[in-house]
């Protein structure tokens, strides 16, 4: 258990060309070696893909996107009699948004023989369309914390 001060959450700034909290964020977790330019330059060219397809607003289908992968619930492990159970929880919204957000993009980084702009564009319609590799982990874990539902009893 931690004995220093608490963390504290610092706040995060709007990028530039939309002003918008999700895409930094989106930005930040496309971002390896803090290369922020090069992220920035991917996130903004598949958002202008996304813009030329659905000839719509990409923050408005981005945010539709995130909204289908939103989980529910999720699983935690308890010790429960000396046995480690997996029970459900409710999922805060902002772990919620982080963990779709970091799903779109590990989906996306398995995708291979094409930029990663292309990449995460095409997940993002994937999502958008309620099919992809970052849809059925979310389905997957819905699943899962639906059968667990027996031990829901041990939350604290």
């Amino acid at each position: 258990m931690r004995k220093k001060k608490l963390i504290k959450n610092h706040p995060l700034k709007e990028d530039f060309k939309y002003s918008s909290l999700i895409v930094s964020e989106l930005i930040n977790k496309v971002m390896i070696c803090g290369l922020k330019e090069k992220a920035s330059r991917i996130v903004y060219s598949s958002l202008d893909d996304l813009e030329k397809k659905f000839s719509t607003s990409p923050l408005s289908v981005l945010d539709q996107a995130l909204d289908n992968l939103r989980p529910k619930l999720e699983l935690r492990t308890r010790k429960i009699g000396g046995a480690n159970c997996q029970v459900p929880f409710e999922v805060d919204p902002k772990r919620a948004l982080t963990l779709s957000l970091r799903w779109i993009v590990e989906s996306a980084r398995k995708r291979k023989n094409m930029p990663m702009s292309k990449r995460l564009s095409l997940e993002i319609i994937d999502a958008f369309n309620k099919t992809g590799d970052s849809f059925k982990k979310k389905e997957n874990i819905q699943k899962m914390a639906i059968s667990n539902m027996a031990f829901a009893s041990y939350r604290f």
